[in-house]
Order: C-alpha cells, then sequence, then structure tokens
C-alpha cells in the first residue's frame, strides 16, 4: 500500500473485513459481532489521529463540529453498548446495517480530517488536552501561576495602561511602606509610651 493512502479507509480494510464476514453470517450473534467491531475500528482510527479526550464520548465531543451526523454516530454507539451490556438484546439485519453505516461515516469524517481545517480554537483545545492536560493537577496550578505572573509582567512593562497601573501601585506602595506605616508605628510606640508611663505613675503611687 502506498504512503499517500496510510491515513485513507484502506489501511483499515482488515477490519471492515471481518465486519462484513460476521454481517453475512446472517445471525444475532453475528449482528452484534459486525457493531462491536466497528466500535473497534472507531476506537482505533481515533487513536490513530490522536484525537484528545480521556473517553471515546470525550473525544467525539471535542470533533463533533467536524462530523456530518453526530447523532447516528451517538445511536450507533448506545445500541452498541445495549448489546454489550444485555446479553437478551439483539437488532435485525437493516438495523445493523443502518449503525454499521453511522460508524462508517464518522470514521471517514475522521480520517479525512486534516489538522489544517480545524479551527484555531479546537487547535488550541487539542494542544491543552494532549499534552497540559497530563500534567498533575498541582503541576498545572503552579503553570497557571507562573502564565499569570509572566504575563502581569508583560503587561505592566510593555503596555501604556500597564505602566499607568504600575506607577499608581508603585506609588501606592512607597505611601504605605514610607508614610503610613511609620505614622502607625510612631502611634503605636507613643500609645504604649504613655499607657506604661500611666501604668508606672499608678503603681509608684
Amino acid at each position: 500500500m502506498k504512503d499517500d493512502k496510510k491515513n485513507s479507509l484502506e489501511k483499515y480494510q482488515e477490519y471492515w473485513n471481518i465486519v462484513d464476514r460476521a454481517l453475512n453470517e446472517g445471525t444475532n450473534s453475528g449482528y452484534k459481532m459486525a457493531i462491536i467491531e466497528t466500535e473497534k475500528i472507531l476506537l482505533i482510527v481515533m487513536s490513530d489521529k490522536r484525537i484528545p479526550g480521556k473517553s471515546i464520548s470525550e473525544k467525539i465531543k471535542n470533533i463533533e463540529i467536524l462530523l456530518e451526523n453526530t447523532d447516528k454516530l451517538n445511536y450507533s454507539r448506545a445500541i452498541c453498548e445495549k448489546l454489550i451490556k444485555e446479553p437478551g438484546f439483539s437488532v435485525s439485519a437493516d438495523e445493523t446495517r443502518e449503525i454499521v453505516a453511522g460508524y462508517y461515516k464518522a470514521i471517514s469524517d475522521i480520517i479525512k480530517m486534516e489538522f489544517k481545517d480545524i479551527a484555531f480554537k479546537e487547535k488550541i483545545n487539542f494542544f491543552l488536552q494532549r499534552h497540559f492536560n497530563q500534567f498533575p493537577q498541582k503541576t498545572k496550578k503552579w503553570f497557571i501561576l507562573i502564565f499569570l505572573f509572566l504575563l502581569a509582567v508583560f503587561i505592566s512593562t510593555e503596555t501604556i495602561t500597564g505602566q499607568f497601573i504600575s506607577e499608581m501601585i508603585s506609588n501606592l506602595s512607597q505611601f504605605v511602606f514610607y508614610k503610613l506605616v511609620p505614622m502607625i508605628l510612631t502611634i503605636a510606640v507613643t500609645g504604649a509610651v504613655i499607657v506604661g508611663g500611666l501604668y508606672w505613675w499608678k503603681n509608684k503611687k
């Protein structure tokens, strides 16, 4: 197979062959296997495309804007889940083909998806989920704090508004530490001396 076809549906042909064989059995177990195997193909394709998300539902949510029919895919997946969790649940041949078709359309959309087709907002979201979300929670908080600190420094030094605010804060801090704090300390010391003097005078009597 040629390299330029590595992201085409042909790459997954061996998996679709399993689905076709299961469908051609014409049995309830075959229909069940066809649907479950198609779900597996969806998982493989999403993994190959590195779609971000902790679960398959989250992955679909992250790219639903790029899928033509998310509702049909969600329906197909709901039936697949029922087949797995409810042993007595079954579907007909027509229903199975409709469900597989829902998967097939979504899988085709994902395979054809190119990173350049994703809007800037989604690219940022993808990047954060692929990389940033892998860090421990405390590490994330430190990254955020450092980023906010650097952003504040940048704004305060590189913009007129930031420089104006920085000057105001500087003047306020100078007033507090050079005038207000010494004044409070002076009053406190004076008060302590007066109270101490009165106490000494009273005990002397």
